[in-house]
């Protein structure tokens, strides 16, 4: 009788390659993007409040990792998602 499932590795041999680590951004790039995107819209490029709050996470904790600059960035990114909303309504 084998110790092994037909589908399961053996547990205790070595990995076959090593995870790739993820690559890092440029907070300050994406914040820019993201700032230049929203600038040029007239509308939210994101179906709704609940499409947005991702977005809107992801630019504070990029603004966060990047200090002031990013931070500025973050709120100015909040600011312009906050006119098309009101654009919106």
């Amino acid at each position: 009788m084998s110790r092994f499932a037909p589908q399961q590795p053996d547990l205790f041999a070595p990995a076959k390659e090593p995870p790739q680590p993820r690559p890092e951004c440029d907070p300050i790039a994406e914040l820019t993007a993201m700032l230049e995107m929203l600038r040029a819209s007239d509308r939210l490029p994101w179906p709704g409040v609940m499409a947005t709050m991702p977005h809107e996470l992801r630019a504070v904790r990029l603004g966060q990792q990047a200090g002031p600059e990013g931070e500025r960035l973050a709120s100015a990114i909040l600011n312009e998602t906050e006119r098309l909303f009101a654009a919106e309504e």
